[in-house]
């Protein structure tokens, strides 16, 4: 092993070797916490392998364990958080993102206060990610007064789209956080309906709605289609349909299908 590798390994005995008394769950989680949490819980290994691989950040990972800024300068030595999908976070509530937010700051206090364990500095790391996750999408950087708060553009991809359109009561509530955005945005001194934080919620809204309006148009259809199925074969005991008659049957049906 060289002098190198085994100086970058010590940067591992700046954590006490004591029983790690685990994280306890909140059971009033807020929505789509629980994926940032996985989100920041994968993005903090990356980061334990910069730190470990590299000896010359022991003074800011030691300075990190006492301050919660040389914390979020670690951070942005290993691992670019302005490369992440953050889009999942802004179909919350500006008052959820809010609370998140200050959920992460406790739980990075919290951390802080206790004996460092190594255990315990990851849970530290996790958090403080996923505070700067919750900030990029927001706007909200701690070194600003958050007049900005709110100006992010939202998209939709792909695997949105087909998340929601499996899920009924999902769509609904992203289509009130839309609107409950657009309420918000128009109630501001500085509202713009040009600029792109607008118009990215309008074309969101209007995606979203013709998801909801041609989902249930489908539904309708389907139910329409069924109800004449049933009416065709009404009377009919299809036990005993000989095969002319059965093929007459479904021809009957698919005919029926087609012209709707």
């Amino acid at each position: 092993m060289t002098n190198k590798v085994m100086e970058a390994n010590n940067v591992m005995d700046l954590f006490r070797t004591a029983a790690s008394t685990g994280v306890s769950s909140n059971p009033k989680m807020l929505n789509a916490t629980a994926d940032l949490t996985n989100l920041s819980s994968d993005i903090a290994k990356e980061v334990l392998k910069v730190i470990e691989a590299n000896s010359e950040l022991k003074p800011l990972v030691a300075e990190s364990i006492k301050s919660h800024d040389a914390m979020d300068q670690l951070i942005d030595r290993c691992f670019d958080l302005g490369s992440i999908d953050v889009n999942f976070l802004l179909f919350e509530d500006d008052d959820t993102l809010d609370k998140m937010i200050r959920s992460q700051q406790s739980k990075r206090s919290r951390s802080k206060g206790k004996l460092m364990t190594m255990e315990n500095y990851r849970t530290m790391l996790i958090g403080a990610i996923a505070e700067n996750l919750l900030r990029i999408a927001t706007n909200k950087p701690k070194s600003t007064s958050g007049s900005q708060s709110g100006s992010a553009e939202v998209e939709l991809t792909e695997e949105m789209l087909a998340e929601l359109m499996e899920d009924p009561d999902a769509l609904r509530r992203a289509i009130r956080n839309v609107q409950s955005k657009k309420s918000i945005a128009k109630s501001k001194a500085d509202f713009d309906e040009n600029s792109p934080r607008w118009q990215s919620l309008l074309e969101v809204e209007a995606t979203l709605k013709s998801l909801r309006d041609n989902g249930g148009g489908y539904t309708v259809k389907a139910i329409e289609a069924n109800q004449k199925i049933e009416e065709l074969l009404d009377g009919t005991n299809v036990d005993n349909m000989k095969g002319a008659e059965a093929k007459a049957m479904l021809e009957a049906i698919k005919d029926m299908l087609a012209s709707k």
